[in-house]
């Protein structure tokens, strides 16, 4: 198969495997090394790769997730608050701290994992601290993660298309782009 196509079927696992949605956090980890893998022509078969990898990273990834979980709806309460006290300059202030902080370790925090074993509290704090450390990367990241998703949030009226983008091949093309960028920032920490 082409590696279109195994981005295409790696997308639907992805998809799939993010149904519950603590194992997000798995699947997210079981995508990073698929297409990583794939861009490193070292494939295997997709399912198989795929299942290794997300038993691989299951306990750790989740318990990470669950800690993102926690992150996502402490700022969703903060938000809503927020929305109503705008006044408060320095509460302001910590929330976008906050948000910042979440932003920047979601970029880093499964890729990290994927990549290297260390307990989750501490792949969570370096992911952040990656983030910092590499501006330029985390920059470049932000720009492929998140505008995708916030031109699906903020266009409703192209729902469809952003729809059958994120089905077929937008989980994988973030991805794609993550392993591309985060390779140049780990080559830093693992040694040859």
């Amino acid at each position: 198969m082409s590696k279109v196509g195994d981005f295409i079927v790696l997308n639907f696992l992805f998809l799939i495997s993010c149904l519950p949605i603590f194992t997000i956090g798995s699947a997210a980890c079981s995508l990073y090394i698929c297409i990583k893998k794939r861009l490193a022509d070292e494939e295997g078969t997709v399912f198989h790769d795929y299942k290794k990898a997300w038993q691989e990273n299951f306990i750790p990834a989740t318990s990470i997730n669950i800690v993102v979980i926690l992150a996502i709806v402490i700022l969703f309460f903060f938000s809503r608050y927020i929305a109503t006290h705008m006044e408060n300059f320095l509460l302001f202030i910590v929330y976008l701290l906050f948000l910042i902080i979440v932003l920047f370790s979601l970029l880093y925090v499964f890729p990290l994992q994927a990549t290297f074993v260390n307990e989750p509290m501490i792949i969570i704090k370096n992911s952040f601290f990656t983030a910092l450390r590499h501006f330029p990367y985390t920059l470049a990241l932000f720009i492929c993660t998140y505008i995708p998703l916030a031109i699906t949030w903020l266009f409703p009226q192209f729902f469809f298309f952003t729809f059958l983008y994120w089905v077929f091949i937008g989980c994988s093309t973030c991805a794609c782009l993550s392993v591309l960028i985060t390779k140049q920032v780990f080559k830093h920490y693992i040694s040859e």
